[in-house]
């Protein structure tokens, strides 16, 4: 367990409450303990330059109109065969005191600098988490997790692995709001997204895990399964 230095004996209490909070999230984008998929390809895939197709499904809490335009992001997790983090989050206590979350995944925070861009394009606030512990009104930040795999060979291109042919990475995005006290036993989840892709050359894997966390946050508020091909330029 993670050992927070106190302040005060309420900084302490605080800080006891947000490793909670991060432990839930955590379970929450995992508990299904779903294995990222392995789709089947071509050895090369007849695909235009800088393409990649896209299986994706969206869940979006029923009864949900709306949901809080602040938002904190996790720095992104990767994720092994099963779906499970290889990783863990760890905190960074800043120059001036405040806590921040760091993630040893090689894309953690390139992730989470594009998920707030594009949030804040579709209307939200990205804050940072200690503005997250200052917050006073229940289940007024939308909190959200990122996880994603690196690139490994298709089906087809198994054994071989062949850099040039097709290849394969999944990612995955949660949301979920909490009570002002940060209890997790009454946060609210909104929305489970992931998304399977199948491209040529193992290269191109890092571009295609940036363009499906934009992707999948254009399609919040949905709950559907479908297909389709993406451009990377």
């Amino acid at each position: 367990m993670l050992e927070f230095r106190a302040y005060s004996q309420q900084a302490t209490v605080m800080k006891f409450a947000l490793f909670s909070l991060f432990s839930v999230v955590l379970l929450f984008g995992c508990k299904h303990g779903a294995e990222a998929p392995d789709a089947a390809a071509t050895k090369h895939l007849p695909l235009p330059q800088w393409t990649f197709l896209a299986k994706a499904s969206a869940t979006f809490a029923e009864g949900q109109a709306t949901v809080p335009k602040l938002a904190y992001v996790f720095p992104a997790l990767r994720l092994n065969a099963q779906g499970q983090p290889i990783e863990q989050l760890a905190h960074r206590t800043l120059p001036d005191g405040t806590l921040s979350w760091y993630s040893p995944a090689p894309l953690g925070y390139e992730l989470q600098a594009i998920a707030q861009r594009q949030l804040v394009k579709q209307g939200f606030t990205p804050i940072s988490f200690d503005a997250l512990t200052a917050v006073a009104t229940d289940h007024a930040v939308t909190v959200f997790n990122l996880y994603y795999t690196q690139a490994s060979a298709s089906r087809d291109n198994n054994p071989q692995a062949t850099p040039e042919a097709s290849w394969t990475t999944f990612c995955r995005i949660t949301a979920a709001t909490f009570p002002k006290d940060l209890n997790p036993n009454t946060k609210r989840d909104l929305m489970r997204q992931e998304l399977v892709s199948l491209f040529n050359g193992k290269a191109t894997g890092k571009s295609v895990s940036k363009h499906s966390v934009v992707y999948l946050l254009e399609h919040m508020g949905e709950t559907r399964q479908w297909s389709d091909k993406i451009n990377l330029l």
